[in-house]
């Protein structure tokens, strides 16, 4: 079931020239008031769609979801963050998880630099740093330390039990994690949330791929809740010179080296993230910023 058609984003080409260095350290791919009015809507659409999935034997509405894609470069990556922007819009508080061990993308969307992230959470290595948003009820949790060995570490008890935990302290969970068709870590975390979304790229995926890509979820027991069919071009796009075909709004090609940039010129609802507590690897408990501080 296809559940939102998000627009393709292009910027205008003179203002690139004019300041290529702002644009290529700027973070626009997220949503924010100045974006596109169709990009806005795609993303309510999206929103409306995945707070009325229910679960797979229909006792309750999804709060957690794995966002994933067939293949690399399908933009899964920032429509996991605008998902989460667009559901803490609501007042809803929402957690944003990257579980994408491989090519860990988040830290650079939100020009996060903290350390501890959820492998090291998992490995029992550190604890695990939430980045809380100012503005709006967002918390991030990043990557982390890369490690040898993803897929065990989801499929620990590590993991369930710190979904398990999580699920009870935030409204929404949305977990960005890798192409279900290059590895096997988005078929195993979709075994324990509510729904799976699949990201398509417009123009790219071939059949073969979507399809087997929804057979890999069915097969290891994930609940589908649709497919979000990604950088779709329109002549009305096109004439409101919104999308012209910016080819760099996937997974891995984004640059947000600086979140000066991304704090003082585009997202008005934040940008300056803060750790204010910590899951604990021993007990999953919060400890205060006194204790932050002493760490470093």
């Amino acid at each position: 079931m296809q559940i939102a058609n998000i627009p393709k984003i292009t910027f205008n080409k003179i203002s690139r020239r004019k300041n290529h260095e702002h644009v290529r350290n700027s973070t626009r791919y997220l949503l924010n008031p100045d974006s596109p009015f169709a990009v806005k809507e795609a993303y309510i659409n999206l929103r409306t769609s995945l707070l009325f999935c229910m679960v797979a034997d229909k006792s309750r509405s999804c709060r957690t979801f794995a966002i994933t894609s067939a293949n690399p470069s399908e933009g899964k990556s920032v429509t996991s963050a605008n998902v989460a922007v667009s559901l803490a819009m609501l007042g809803k508080k929402t957690l944003l998880i990257d579980a994408d061990m491989r090519r860990p993308t988040q830290n650079k969307i939100w020009g996060i630099k903290s350390k501890g992230g959820l492998c090291d959470l998992l490995a029992n290595i550190d604890n695990c740093a939430v980045n809380e948003l100012k503005e709006i009820p967002l918390s991030i949790i990043c990557t982390g330390t890369i490690p040898p060995n993803p897929s065990e570490l989801l499929s620990s008890d590590n993991m369930k039990t710190f979904i398990d935990v999580i699920s009870t302290q935030y409204d929404y969970i949305i977990i960005d994690t890798p192409p279900i068709n290059s590895v096997a870590d988005a078929r195993i975390i979709s075994k324990i949330v509510d729904g799976v979304v699949i990201v398509a790229r417009s123009g790219k995926i071939t059949g073969n791929a979507f399809i087997n890509s929804v057979n890999v979820i069915k097969e290891a027991g994930g609940n589908i809740c649709g497919t979000v069919i990604n950088g779709v071009g329109s002549k009305a796009d096109r004439s409101h010179n919104y999308y012209r075909n910016y080819k760099r709004y996937g997974y891995g090609y984004y640059r947000y080296k600086s979140k000066y940039y991304y704090t003082r010129n585009y997202y008005k609802y934040g940008g300056n993230y803060y750790n204010n507590y910590y899951y604990s690897s021993d007990n999953n408990s919060e400890s205060s910023k006194d204790n932050e501080k002493s760490k470093k």
